[in-house]
Order: structure tokens, then C-alpha cells, then sequence
């Protein structure tokens, strides 16, 4: 619990922490919690009152373990791969146990970043101006579509990727890189590197296929 708090507030001790005991249990069951409560509000905050019913509770309980898992593991099998590619050499098997836990405690800064865009959206700050994407809070260099009537969806997907979350999340990611394998900064920060490229690129392929075209407008 200290390690999951402390990758927001201290993580050169939360890495310490990781490398000597490198538990994720925890932090995964907080991460699913977390997200959980997110989607859930999201979609019952104009229905307070229906909030504890069946149809309200029964997606966000699938879908929140379902993309935590996938995400998780995922992410981090690329970044135990790429650092394998990058070093030139085998790592021990522990060590994606290890890459897995350093993972899914820096997946708190993306969950802060998701609750403050929950809050953001709807505080109405922008009054009556449209989010380049659906109830996406720019808070990257996506700010600068706010003055576009209708933003293609690939630059708008690419733009938001740079979320200051989510550059703070593979920041911390890199170092955390750095002090449990031992690679280099500049190695560490190719992995996290690439592996940002490769969910950008994911994202837009998943545009692609749904049609493309420009994102839908929507007045919050």
C-alpha cells in the first residue's frame, strides 16, 4: 500500500521498495477498485438514485478487472521484451514479476489522471466549448484543438497521448526501469518510449477500423 501511494508522492522509495519485495497483488486489486468506482460514476452521476442497482454495477465489475488485467499485463510484457532487446541479454524470470509490480503501482498516476478528468469534465470549465474527444478533458498538447469546429480523429488521438499523466506516468516508468534492471536512462527511456509509440499506434489502428473520419462533438 506505502509503494502504491508512494510512486505519486516519493517514488524513488517506492522503487526500493518494489525491487526488494515486489508484491502487486495489492496494487492490482486497487487499480481494479479504483477503476471501478470511475466507470460506475461515470455512468450513474445522472442517476444517483439508481446507483446500486444491477444494470449500474454489473459493467463496470466485468469491464474493470478485464481492461486493468489486459492493460497491465500487456504493458508490461512489452516493456520485459523490450528490455531484453535493448540489453542484449536474458533476463531472470523474476524479473517480469518484478517490471509487473514497478507497472501496476505507476498505474496510479494514470488513475489519478482519470479521476481528475472525471471531475473536469463535468465542472463545466469550458462552458459550452466541445472536448476534442468525448469526455476527455484535454490536458496535454490536445488544448490547441479546442479552437477547431471538428479535429481529426488521428491527430486528436495523438495529441491527447500527451496527457501530462500520462507523460508523468513514463517518467516515473523509466526510472523505475532504471533502478530494478540497472539499464541505462537512456535505455529505460527508450522502452517506455516505445512503448508509448505502440499504444498510440494501437489507438489509431482501432480508429481506423471503426471508419475514422473527424471525432463526434458533444456538448457536456
Amino acid at each position: 500500500m506505502s509503494a502504491f501511494l508512494n510512486i505519486i508522492a516519493a517514488p524513488t522509495e517506492a522503487f526500493v521498495e518494489i525491487k526488494n519485495r515486489p508484491r502487486w497483488v495489492l496494487a492490482t486489486l486497487l487499480c481494479m477498485v479504483a477503476f471501478f468506482v470511475i466507470i460506475w460514476l461515470g455512468g450513474c452521476w445522472r442517476n444517483i438514485s439508481d446507483a446500486l442497482t444491477w444494470s449500474y454495477l454489473f459493467g463496470p465489475a466485468l469491464i474493470s478487472p478485464l481492461i486493468v488485467g489486459i492493460v497491465s499485463v500487456g504493458s508490461t510484457m512489452f516493456v520485459y521484451l523490450m528490455n531484453m532487446v535493448v540489453s542484449g541479454r536474458t533476463p531472470p524470470a523474476q524479473r517480469f514479476k518484478t517490471i509487473f509490480s514497478l507497472n501496476i503501482h505507476c498505474a496510479a498516476i494514470i488513475l489519478l489522471g482519470e479521476a481528475i478528468n472525471f471531475l473536469l469534465v463535468r465542472a463545466n470549465i469550458l462552458g459550452k466549448s466541445s472536448f476534442p474527444l468525448p469526455n476527455r478533458f484535454p490536458v496535454g498538447l490536445d488544448l490547441i484543438l479546442l479552437a477547431v469546429d471538428e479535429p481529426n480523429i488521428y491527430t486528436t488521438i495523438l495529441l491527447h497521448s500527451t496527457s501530462c499523466f500520462v507523460v508523468w506516468y513514463l517518467i516515473v516508468l523509466a526510472k523505475g526501469i532504471t533502478t530494478i534492471t540497472g539499464s541505462s536512462r537512456w535505455r529505460s527511456g527508450f522502452v517506455v518510449a516505445s512503448l508509448w509509440a505502440s499504444a498510440v499506434l494501437i489507438a489509431l489502428g482501432l480508429a481506423y477500423a471503426a471508419g475514422g473520419g473527424t471525432t463526434i462533438r458533444i456538448r457536456m
